[in-house]
């Protein structure tokens, strides 16, 4: 008889599975700090996106996009604290 040399990877149910989606696709976490945080390999949640119908690389880059607009935002309003206030000033 022969021993296996690897055991069977474990099942995850799809409540698991969707809030692992969810994680990258609604609070545009990184794929790989989803599954290190998860325990599972980053191809595990690669794969699941791809089951869902979502493309990982167009999720990843609208990731980053959403972040550096972000972080650009916040840069300006650092810079510029006064540009806001003039604006709703220049409104009322």
């Amino acid at each position: 008889m022969k021993e296996r040399k690897h055991e069977a990877p474990p099942r995850y149910d799809a409540a698991f599975k969707e809030g692992a989606i969810r994680l990258v696709t609604e609070e545009g976490r990184p794929m790989r700090e989803v599954a290190e945080e998860l325990g599972v390999c980053t191809d595990t949640i690669r794969n699941w996106l791809k089951a869902s119908g979502i493309q990982p690389k167009e999720t990843e880059r609208q990731n980053r996009i959403e972040r550096r607009q972000r972080d650009l935002e916040a840069e300006i309003r650092a810079l510029c604290p006064h540009t806001r206030f003039d604006r709703q000033k220049r409104m009322w």
